[in-house]
């Protein structure tokens, strides 16, 4: 498995991923708005790095990630993890894990000494053990109501 950022020839494939992705948290996905962001990401040197999981042999994408640094309202900054999934019948192999590690060492780069991440434990039991054994602990609870 060979881990890097994202290029203009893996749209195709991170798109699909981010279309499952937003089905599993019962989102609405605006493929225009996801395209436009990665051809601005592209364009712009950015605080943020969109990583692919390849395939060694033949360079099929098996996973993806987003790592952003951020600015809290104090001024400090923190990394954001988000928009991790690999391919369903690749999971439970260590692409996951792989990509959280690469994202640790994309944040350290960077000195940033902490890092944040969005997490619906309601709907993905194995994504809550899979941050919780690399070290992520919850710290608050969000709570939302529709009106």
């Amino acid at each position: 498995m060979i881990i890097r950022e994202f290029t203009e020839r893996d749209i195709e494939e991170i798109t699909q991923l981010m279309k499952n992705l937003c089905k599993i948290k019962s989102q609405i996905f605006d493929e225009d708005r996801w395209r436009s962001s990665l051809e601005n990401h592209m364009r712009k040197n950015t605080n943020s790095e969109v990583m692919v999981a390849l395939d060694k042999n033949d360079n099929q994408v098996l996973g993806m990630a987003n790592c952003s640094i951020e600015k809290s309202d104090n001024g400090q900054r923190f990394g954001y993890l988000s928009n991790l999934i690999v391919r369903e019948e690749k999971r439970r192999s260590g692409i996951g894990e792989a990509l959280i590690h690469h994202a640790i060492d994309y944040f350290k780069r960077n000195h940033i000494e902490s890092i944040r991440l969005a997490l619906k434990s309601d709907i993905n039991k194995a994504a809550e053990k899979l941050f919780t054994k690399v070290g992520f602990k919850p710290l608050y609870e969000v709570w939302s109501m529709k009106i």
